[in-house]
């Protein structure tokens, strides 16, 4: 299967233990140049990106289908944050071209949230526009598994939410970081949804 035949599978099913239902939103977390891209400043496994694109992309279609909510959240790190900046080799600055988001996944309406730390939640706008829309339920999409990933969804959980991942449209450094991280959170009582199709 060829990258554009990859990316544009259609979703048949989804199917969820967490029962995906008329409250939950869909997450998208950290789509962007400098994570996706081979010459991307911190970029994720290279086997991971297709595959995680378009599974990304089904769970943008099936939601956009059951006209359930969508959001996209990017990290814009402050310049000022010199030390966290350097432990992540500049990537993903506020205003930098590797902060865009990834024209493979495109956003259209859907709104975006630009983030500055680990967790989507530390957006403080977030939080109302999910509230308002009588989310109870976040499903995440995105990456880096043991980073954003894993603070989103521990923040979700705090703050009352359920919680479940598209593990495969997750991704990490590598397979084993992945595995790892998401094996934890299915631990914690994070759910997991499987897409079919």
């Amino acid at each position: 299967m060829d990258s554009d035949q990859l990316l544009n599978r259609k979703v048949v099913t989804l199917s969820s233990d967490s029962c995906v239902g008329k409250n939950a939103a869909l997450m998208l977390i950290d789509f962007q140049y400098d994570f996706l891209a081979p010459e991307g400043r911190m970029p994720v496994a290279k086997s991971q990106v297709l595959p995680v694109l378009a599974a990304a992309k089904q769970a943008v279609e099936y939601f956009r289908d059951a006209q359930l909510p969508i959001v996209a959240i990017g990290n814009e790190f402050r310049t000022r944050a010199f030390l966290i900046n350097l432990f992540r080799h500049f990537a993903t600055m506020a205003g930098s071209p590797g902060s865009a988001w990834d024209e493979r996944l495109p956003l259209g309406d859907i709104p975006y949230f630009p983030k500055w730390g680990g967790s989507a939640f530390i957006n403080p706008a977030l939080e109302p526009w999910l509230r308002e829309r009588g989310v109870g339920e976040v499903v995440l999409t995105g990456l880096f598994a043991r980073a954003c990933i894993t603070a989103t969804a521990k923040s979700a959980l705090k703050r009352g939410f359920r919680v479940a991942t598209i593990d495969a449209a997750i991704a990490c450094a590598n397979d084993q970081s992945r595995a790892k991280a998401l094996a934890r959170l299915h631990t914690k009582g994070v759910a997991q949804v499987v897409l079919r199709g």
